[in-house]
């Protein structure tokens, strides 16, 4: 915009049909940041509400059943708890796991839940097989985070109790009985006894919820419709200002 012009503007936009169109555009603009951060600050009330139901946990019946080859990828990583009894027949070693750099193995033991179902309790870490616990007898009431099947070394041959990798397929041969997919990786237990494996961390993301784009989205939309019709404004001031100016210098220029 020429110095010439930006003046004529300038003054142009001092009149009252400019100065109302000035005070349209700024109610305009207010109700669109009003709008745009009412978008932004549900955006934010859904993250927390989505992700504090995520955070509860649910029994693991519930999440998965056996029915499913694998656990479903919205509940990987998911606090769930499990309620039954162990059995003290069906468990299993996995190799080669460490804990804060340690060598040692993990600990796997089937759980009978409350409605006839088996899952895969991996209930931690210890530094060799030689010192493999019992599970604790009776009603138990476990929590943890539920893991999808390990892929990695699914081939791998069994060797007696000892497995490569946490699978419930394998499992399932491994002790003759059918199991839900996916195992979870014990954080609590009630009753709780004092000589069990050191509990081992989780090796996925803990559950999340997808993020509410489409409010994210409608937010920045409202905040774009402000700086637009700014854009409009300064653009209908610019072109009526050098209009007014070209008609001045065509009135001059007449004889």
């Amino acid at each position: 915009m020429s110095q010439g012009t930006g003046s004529a503007a300038l003054r142009l936009a001092l009149t009252p049909r400019w100065l109302a169109a000035a005070a349209a555009l700024l109610v305009f603009a207010a109700a669109t940041v009003f709008l745009g951060r009412w978008q932004w600050d549900r955006t934010q009330d859904i993250l927390a509400a989505e992700r504090a139901a995520m955070a509860e946990p649910a029994p693991v019946e519930s999440v998965i059943d056996a029915g499913l080859d694998q656990v479903p990828g919205e509940s990987i990583g998911r606090p769930v708890t499990a309620s039954g009894a162990y059995d003290p027949a069906l468990q299993a070693i996995v190799a080669n796991r460490s804990l804060d750099g340690r060598p040692g193995v993990w600990v796997i033991t089937g759980l009978r839940l409350d409605d006839g179902q088996l899952v895969a309790v991996l209930r931690g870490w210890l530094p060799d097989a030689t010192a493999l616990m019992a599970p604790v007898p009776g009603s138990v009431t476990v929590s943890g985070i539920l893991h999808p099947d390990e892929e990695f070394y699914a081939g791998a041959p069994t060797d007696g109790s000892v497995v490569a990798s946490v699978s419930h397929s394998v499992l399932e041969g491994l002790w003759g009985t059918t199991l839900l997919p996916g195992y979870v990786m014990l954080q609590e237990q009630v009753p709780s006894i004092s000589a069990a494996p050191a509990p081992a961390y989780p090796t996925v993301q803990t559950a999340d919820v997808p993020f509410p784009l489409q409010n994210f989205v409608y937010a920045f939309q409202w905040w774009i419709f402000a700086l637009f019709a700014a854009a409009v404004y300064m653009r209908w001031l610019w072109v009526d200002a050098r209009r007014e100016q070209d008609e001045a210098a065509t009135s001059l220029e007449a004889p």
